[in-house]
Protein backbone atom coordinates (compact mmCIF):
# COMPACT_ATOMS: atom_id res chain seq x y z
CA UNK A 1 0.00 0.00 0.00
CA UNK A 2 3.08 2.26 0.05
CA UNK A 3 2.11 3.71 -3.33
CA UNK A 4 -1.31 4.90 -2.12
CA UNK A 5 -1.54 8.51 -0.97
CA UNK A 6 -4.41 10.03 0.97
CA UNK A 7 -5.93 13.50 0.74
CA UNK A 8 -9.14 15.43 1.29
CA UNK A 9 -11.67 15.09 -1.51
CA UNK A 10 -13.04 17.98 -3.53
CA UNK A 11 -16.22 18.29 -5.61
CA UNK A 12 -14.16 17.52 -8.71
CA UNK A 13 -13.66 13.99 -7.31
CA UNK A 14 -17.39 13.23 -7.22
CA UNK A 15 -17.53 11.25 -10.46
CA UNK A 16 -14.73 8.88 -9.41
CA UNK A 17 -16.22 8.51 -5.92
CA UNK A 18 -19.62 7.64 -7.35
CA UNK A 19 -18.03 5.10 -9.70
CA UNK A 20 -16.12 3.46 -6.84
CA UNK A 21 -19.23 3.10 -4.71
CA UNK A 22 -21.15 1.56 -7.58
CA UNK A 23 -18.33 -0.89 -8.44
CA UNK A 24 -17.90 -1.92 -4.81
CA UNK A 25 -21.61 -2.61 -4.32
CA UNK A 26 -21.88 -4.50 -7.60
CA UNK A 27 -18.99 -6.71 -6.44
CA UNK A 28 -20.89 -7.96 -3.38
CA UNK A 29 -21.52 -11.68 -3.34
CA UNK A 30 -25.18 -12.56 -3.76
CA UNK A 31 -25.36 -14.58 -0.57
CA UNK A 32 -24.89 -11.29 1.25
CA UNK A 33 -27.36 -9.17 -0.69
CA UNK A 34 -29.72 -10.15 -3.48
CA UNK A 35 -29.41 -8.74 -7.02
CA UNK A 36 -32.56 -6.72 -6.32
CA UNK A 37 -31.01 -5.18 -3.20
CA UNK A 38 -27.76 -4.41 -5.02
CA UNK A 39 -29.62 -2.70 -7.87
CA UNK A 40 -31.56 -0.54 -5.41
CA UNK A 41 -28.48 0.34 -3.36
CA UNK A 42 -25.93 1.28 -6.04
CA UNK A 43 -25.91 4.96 -7.13
CA UNK A 44 -26.80 6.13 -10.63
CA UNK A 45 -24.93 8.75 -12.67
CA UNK A 46 -27.84 11.13 -12.11
CA UNK A 47 -26.69 11.51 -8.49
CA UNK A 48 -23.45 13.24 -9.51
CA UNK A 49 -24.57 16.80 -8.69
CA UNK A 50 -25.66 15.75 -5.22
CA UNK A 51 -22.35 13.99 -4.60
CA UNK A 52 -20.56 17.23 -5.52
CA UNK A 53 -22.71 19.26 -3.11
CA UNK A 54 -22.24 16.74 -0.33
CA UNK A 55 -18.45 16.68 -0.68
CA UNK A 56 -18.41 20.49 -0.56
CA UNK A 57 -20.57 20.57 2.59
CA UNK A 58 -18.49 21.39 5.67
CA UNK A 59 -20.51 18.97 7.78
CA UNK A 60 -18.56 16.16 6.11
CA UNK A 61 -14.90 15.24 5.94
CA UNK A 62 -14.21 13.10 2.88
CA UNK A 63 -10.85 11.38 2.34
CA UNK A 64 -9.72 9.59 -0.81
CA UNK A 65 -6.90 7.14 -1.45
CA UNK A 66 -5.04 7.79 -4.71
CA UNK A 67 -2.80 5.42 -6.64
CA UNK A 68 -1.13 6.40 -9.93
CA UNK A 69 -3.29 9.50 -10.16
CA UNK A 70 -6.61 7.66 -9.76
CA UNK A 71 -8.88 7.40 -6.74
CA UNK A 72 -9.04 3.81 -5.47
CA UNK A 73 -11.16 4.30 -2.35
CA UNK A 74 -12.90 6.90 -0.23
CA UNK A 75 -14.45 7.45 3.16
CA UNK A 76 -16.80 10.06 4.61
CA UNK A 77 -17.07 11.33 8.18
CA UNK A 78 -20.34 12.94 9.24
CA UNK A 79 -19.10 15.42 11.85
CA UNK A 80 -22.34 16.61 13.52
CA UNK A 81 -23.68 13.06 13.79
CA UNK A 82 -20.33 11.58 14.87
CA UNK A 83 -20.57 8.79 12.34
CA UNK A 84 -18.63 7.23 9.49
CA UNK A 85 -21.07 7.43 6.62
CA UNK A 86 -19.12 5.60 3.92
CA UNK A 87 -15.97 3.60 3.26
CA UNK A 88 -15.66 2.01 -0.18
CA UNK A 89 -12.67 0.61 -2.07
CA UNK A 90 -12.69 -0.31 -5.75
CA UNK A 91 -12.66 -4.12 -6.13
CA UNK A 92 -9.46 -3.98 -8.20
CA UNK A 93 -7.65 -2.61 -5.13
CA UNK A 94 -8.98 -4.92 -2.43
CA UNK A 95 -6.51 -6.64 -0.16
CA UNK A 96 -3.96 -3.84 0.13
CA UNK A 97 -5.05 -2.21 3.39
CA UNK A 98 -6.72 0.77 1.73
CA UNK A 99 -9.94 0.49 3.75
CA UNK A 100 -8.00 0.18 7.01
CA UNK A 101 -6.00 3.31 6.21
CA UNK A 102 -9.11 5.28 5.25
CA UNK A 103 -10.83 4.37 8.51
CA UNK A 104 -7.71 5.51 10.40
CA UNK A 105 -7.81 8.83 8.50
CA UNK A 106 -11.48 9.33 9.37
CA UNK A 107 -10.91 8.49 13.03
CA UNK A 108 -8.04 10.97 13.22
CA UNK A 109 -10.25 13.66 11.67
CA UNK A 110 -12.94 12.82 14.22
CA UNK A 111 -10.49 13.22 17.08
CA UNK A 112 -9.51 16.65 15.72
CA UNK A 113 -13.22 17.50 15.98
CA UNK A 114 -13.26 16.33 19.63
CA UNK A 115 -15.42 13.33 18.75
CA UNK A 116 -14.94 10.59 21.33
CA UNK A 117 -17.18 7.89 19.86
CA UNK A 118 -17.98 6.91 16.27
CA UNK A 119 -20.85 4.90 14.86
CA UNK A 120 -21.04 3.20 11.49
CA UNK A 121 -23.92 1.38 9.82
CA UNK A 122 -22.04 -1.41 8.10
CA UNK A 123 -22.90 -3.78 5.31
CA UNK A 124 -23.09 -7.34 6.60
CA UNK A 125 -19.96 -8.37 4.71
CA UNK A 126 -17.99 -5.55 6.38
CA UNK A 127 -18.74 -6.53 9.99
CA UNK A 128 -15.56 -8.67 10.42
CA UNK A 129 -13.46 -5.82 9.03
CA UNK A 130 -14.88 -3.26 11.46
CA UNK A 131 -14.50 -5.68 14.35
CA UNK A 132 -10.83 -6.06 13.40
CA UNK A 133 -10.29 -2.30 13.84
CA UNK A 134 -12.08 -2.03 17.17
CA UNK A 135 -15.80 -1.59 16.48
CA UNK A 136 -18.45 -3.66 18.19
CA UNK A 137 -21.92 -4.63 17.02
CA UNK A 138 -25.06 -3.00 18.36
CA UNK A 139 -28.18 -3.89 16.35
CA UNK A 140 -29.31 -4.91 12.90
CA UNK A 141 -31.06 -2.09 11.08
CA UNK A 142 -33.22 -2.15 7.98
CA UNK A 143 -33.45 0.58 5.41
CA UNK A 144 -35.91 0.74 2.54
CA UNK A 145 -34.31 1.84 -0.73
CA UNK A 146 -36.52 2.12 -3.79
CA UNK A 147 -39.11 -0.04 -1.97
CA UNK A 148 -36.48 -2.72 -1.28
CA UNK A 149 -35.53 -3.61 2.32
CA UNK A 150 -31.78 -3.90 2.97
CA UNK A 151 -30.28 -5.07 6.28
CA UNK A 152 -27.23 -3.37 7.78
CA UNK A 153 -25.47 -3.57 11.16
CA UNK A 154 -24.93 -0.62 13.48
CA UNK A 155 -21.48 -0.67 15.10
CA UNK A 156 -19.59 1.63 17.46
CA UNK A 157 -16.09 2.46 18.66
CA UNK A 158 -14.74 4.63 21.45
CA UNK A 159 -11.91 6.70 20.00
CA UNK A 160 -10.70 7.63 23.46
CA UNK A 161 -9.60 4.02 23.93
CA UNK A 162 -7.37 4.29 20.86
CA UNK A 163 -5.97 7.62 22.00
CA UNK A 164 -4.90 6.17 25.34
CA UNK A 165 -3.08 3.24 23.76
CA UNK A 166 -1.58 4.99 20.73
CA UNK A 167 2.21 5.29 20.73
CA UNK A 168 3.09 8.65 19.20
CA UNK A 169 6.41 7.25 18.03
CA UNK A 170 4.72 4.65 15.83
CA UNK A 171 2.50 5.08 12.81
CA UNK A 172 -0.99 3.51 12.89
CA UNK A 173 -0.90 -0.16 11.97
CA UNK A 174 -2.43 -0.56 8.50
CA UNK A 175 -1.65 -4.26 8.20
CA UNK A 176 -4.08 -6.49 6.42
CA UNK A 177 -6.94 -8.25 8.10
CA UNK A 178 -8.21 -11.62 7.03
CA UNK A 179 -8.27 -11.89 3.24
CA UNK A 180 -11.64 -11.17 1.77
CA UNK A 181 -12.77 -8.94 4.61
CA UNK A 182 -10.36 -6.02 4.81
CA UNK A 183 -11.42 -4.00 1.79
CA UNK A 184 -14.90 -5.19 1.00
CA UNK A 185 -17.51 -2.42 0.76
CA UNK A 186 -17.43 -1.14 4.29
CA UNK A 187 -20.72 0.50 4.64
CA UNK A 188 -24.21 0.70 3.41
CA UNK A 189 -26.35 3.79 3.17
CA UNK A 190 -26.11 5.48 6.50
CA UNK A 191 -28.23 6.24 9.39
CA UNK A 192 -31.43 4.73 10.58
CA UNK A 193 -33.76 6.24 13.15
CA UNK A 194 -32.57 8.79 15.70
CA UNK A 195 -34.67 9.86 18.66
CA UNK A 196 -33.75 13.55 18.55
CA UNK A 197 -33.31 14.30 14.87
CA UNK A 198 -33.36 12.66 11.50
CA UNK A 199 -29.80 12.65 10.27
CA UNK A 200 -28.75 12.97 6.62
CA UNK A 201 -27.87 9.90 4.60
CA UNK A 202 -24.35 10.28 3.23
CA UNK A 203 -24.09 8.98 -0.31
CA UNK A 204 -27.29 7.07 -0.12
CA UNK A 205 -29.08 9.40 -2.48
CA UNK A 206 -31.82 7.03 -3.62
CA UNK A 207 -34.57 9.15 -2.10
CA UNK A 208 -33.03 12.39 -3.45
CA UNK A 209 -34.11 11.54 -6.98
CA UNK A 210 -37.47 13.03 -6.05
CA UNK A 211 -36.01 16.01 -4.21
CA UNK A 212 -36.96 18.38 -7.05
CA UNK A 213 -35.42 21.83 -7.12
CA UNK A 214 -33.97 21.79 -3.63
CA UNK A 215 -32.77 25.19 -2.46
CA UNK A 216 -29.75 23.92 -0.61
CA UNK A 217 -27.91 20.81 0.46
CA UNK A 218 -29.81 20.68 3.77
CA UNK A 219 -32.96 19.85 1.88
CA UNK A 220 -31.13 17.21 -0.12
CA UNK A 221 -29.88 15.62 3.09
CA UNK A 222 -33.37 15.46 4.60
CA UNK A 223 -34.18 11.76 4.62
CA UNK A 224 -37.83 10.78 4.34
CA UNK A 225 -37.02 7.22 5.37
CA UNK A 226 -37.45 6.04 8.93
CA UNK A 227 -34.44 3.79 8.77
CA UNK A 228 -31.18 3.42 6.96
CA UNK A 229 -28.09 1.30 6.67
Amino acid sequence: MSDVRFRRAGPEDAAEILSIKRAAIEDLEHWQYSPEQVDAWKPEDSYLDTFEEAIDDDRFVVHVGVRDGRIVGYGALNVPDERIDAVYVHPAHHGHGVATAIVSQLELSAQFQDIEQLDVVAARNAVPFYESVGYWQLDDEVTTIEDVDVVFVRMRKRLADDAESFDADEAPDHTETEEGTSDTPAEGPSVPEFPDREAPDWFRLEEWLDAGDADDVDELFDSPEDSDG
